[in-house]
């Protein structure tokens, strides 16, 4: 070795151990790092929850999510479930003025009329929307940030009734746009926005309950002011009998005209309280019809774009996307619960041929009678979906091979009857199938497939149109 190259090796050396020193000295600063946030993670679950259970000495909002956090803590829940509860905590907050120093706004007159001793029902309502608005945060991503955060500044600004339903149609429009944008699982989405509306929903359930207390109210006052006023008129007879007593009379009479006034208040504001009611229950009948129709447009949209993504547009049957996550879901259930489940790979024979001799048109009708013949022969429960070419798959969900083989022999028979004629020629259809089951050991599906496959390669071997096991 030359000593130039002694050197260069030495240098080298000499760095290596210096990279060595400085990935010591940085994993001992990850140990006292790590070190650290453990000692500061031990007294936050050790005296947090400590201090939410002294906050939460209240029946309020705020206390009950405080003791949910408390408990949530102690019990060292997941960061995900700890993360909604926060959320929680600060619709909560937020809904009553938790460490805001600026008064509340004046109240609508009917907020005013619907708040009791209890939580008003203008506030239970605006607190119904907070959950819808979390529930969505916790789902969309961050790009609905800003959406959502003015959404939770409208609720906490609404005074009444139709504030809210303008708050609704918002909902629905990120809703609609959110289903426009996402390029997630459509099953996923349409579940997601069943729950949402579902929510929206109750909360209109419990206005329609609630006008119909009102209407109620409104009728007892009726009768209230019947009664009141045939006193009156009671009152007034009694004091003209007693026209010598002319002090009692003159009392009698100055008591009658307070009532008058007090009963002439009373009807003017009913009366405005109607009007506002009357106007807010239209708002309601119109919205909760636009709702049902947005909710049906919705659905029917979801619907739609699911079944397009999932569904061979050939033969209408499922698409290899929708394969893909069932035989994952099937494969989870079996690894955790070892339930059973079988495959069948269905080829149809020399069909290159057919193809070649009679054309595409024939070849894609005979794939459409395939799938035409072995739909009515599997259960309900079963999965028929086009893999790829003249190759279709069937998910056995609970079947062992056997009888996943006989499934697979009916189709087999069903099939060999199909003929065409294509001017003086008689087309012919027959079918390959391999059926494997899903056997302790197997790791992945591709395992089960890659059997199902084999057993195909079999029975075209052995001269096709059979089923083989492997």
């Amino acid at each position: 070795m030359s000593s130039a190259q002694e050197e260069k090796l030495m240098t080298l050396q000499d760095q290596v151990k210096k990279l060595q020193t400085q990935k010591d000295k940085l994993l001992k600063e990850l140990d006292a790092i790590e070190e650290q946030f453990e000692k500061m993670n031990k007294l936050y679950q050790k005296y947090f929850p400590v201090i939410l259970d002294t906050v939460a000495t209240s029946d309020t909002s705020f206390s009950k999510v405080c003791r949910q956090l408390s408990l949530a803590l102690k019990k060292g829940d997941s960061h995900g479930k700890i993360e909604y509860i926060f959320e929680q905590l600060k619709t909560a907050m937020l809904k009553e003025d938790i460490g805001s120093a600026t008064g509340k706004k004046k109240k609508g007159l009917f907020s005013s009329f619907m708040k009791g001793d209890s939580e008003s029902f203008i506030d239970e309502y605006k607190q119904s929307y907070h959950d819808v608005v979390n529930n969505l945060r916790s789902n969309l991503d961050e790009k609905y940030d800003s959406k959502l955060d003015t959404l939770t500044a409208r609720i906490k600004a609404a005074e009444d009734t139709s504030d809210i339903s303008d708050i609704r149609e918002s909902v629905f429009s990120l809703i609609f746009v959110y289903i426009s944008d996402t390029n997630q699982d459509r099953e996923k989405v349409s579940s997601f926005v069943r729950e949402v509306v579902g929510k929206i929903l109750d909360i209109e359930s419990k206005l329609a309950t609630t006008y119909q207390q009102t209407d109620s109210m409104f009728q007892s006052n009726e009768g209230f002011e019947l009664v009141l006023n045939s006193e009156l008129k009671g009152l007034k007879q009694t004091s003209d009998v007693a026209a010598s007593l002319d002090e009692l009379k003159i009392q009698v009479s100055q008591r009658l005209a307070s009532i008058e006034k007090a009963l002439g208040k009373k009807q003017a504001t009913d009366r405005a309280i109607r009007e506002v009611a009357e106007k807010n229950r239209h708002a309601f009948k119109s919205g909760f019809a636009k709702l049902k129709l947005e909710l049906d447009e919705a659905t029917k949209y979801s619907e739609e774009l699911e079944k397009k993504l999932n569904q061979d547009q050939l033969t209408g049957a499922f698409n290899r996307r929708a394969y893909d996550k069932r035989i994952e879901d099937e494969m989870a259930r079996f690894l955790r619960y070892g339930t059973l489940f079988s495959l069948l790979l269905i080829d149809a024979d020399k069909f290159k041929l057919i193809n070649d001799n009679y054309g595409h048109a024939i070849g894609d009708r005979c794939l459409q009678e395939i799938i035409k013949r072995t739909l009515p022969l599997l259960r309900k429960n079963d999965m028929l979906a086009r893999y790829g070419g003249e190759e279709f798959v069937v998910i056995m969900p609970e079947t062992d091979s056997n009888g996943a083989k006989e499934a697979a022999e009916k189709i087999r028979q069903t099939i060999e009857k199909i003929e065409f004629l294509y001017k003086k020629d008689k087309v012919k259809v027959t079918v390959s199938i391999g059926v494997s089951q899903s056997k302790e050991g197997d790791k992945n599906y591709q395992q089960i497939f890659e059997r199902t496959d084999i057993a195909v390669y079999q029975a075209k071997e052995e001269g096709r149109n059979r089923v083989l096991v492997n």
